[in-house]
């Protein structure tokens, strides 16, 4: 992720539906550009960005517990943009010797519940949450 993707980040952030906020962070809230350097600047996690033609398309995060958020704007859902970088993060995983990727969402987040059953996580639908966990042996 360069500096320079701030501008990016918030363009994206600002294109979002507030029910995409609250899958992306649980919490209904408008992103403040304090928080768009948060995932730009903080050590405790690795951000990534997908572009389009310069333009910022999808960003994710993975945590150092191997939590996993991911979001993509409207326009650029459905192309496969959340998959490569959830694949990216978890690869990226791997090579810090990461064994376990997880992620939180809600029920009705069908396109994340999709992209973790595409990727061999174990999901597991509750009520109001999902949980999904990915365990690699340490021969992956």
């Amino acid at each position: 992720m360069k500096k320079d993707d701030f501008n990016g980040l918030l363009e994206l952030y600002d294109s979002l539906s507030p029910d995409d906020i609250f899958y992306r962070f649980m919490s209904f809230h408008k992103i403040s550009p304090e928080e768009i350097s948060f995932l730009i600047n903080d050590k405790n996690h690795v951000t990534i960005v997908a572009e389009i033609d310069g333009k910022v398309v999808g960003e994710a995060s993975l945590f150092g517990d191997g939590e996993i958020a991911v979001v993509v704007h409207p326009q650029y859902r459905n192309r496969g943009i959340g998959t490569t970088l959830v694949k990216s993060l978890i690869d990226l995983g791997k090579s810090l010797g990461m064994t376990t990727f997880k992620f939180f969402t809600l029920p009705d987040n069908i396109p994340m519940i999709k992209i973790g059953r595409k990727l061999g996580f174990d999901v597991k639908i509750k009520e109001d949450e999902v949980v999904a966990v990915l365990r690699l042996d340490e021969r992956s």
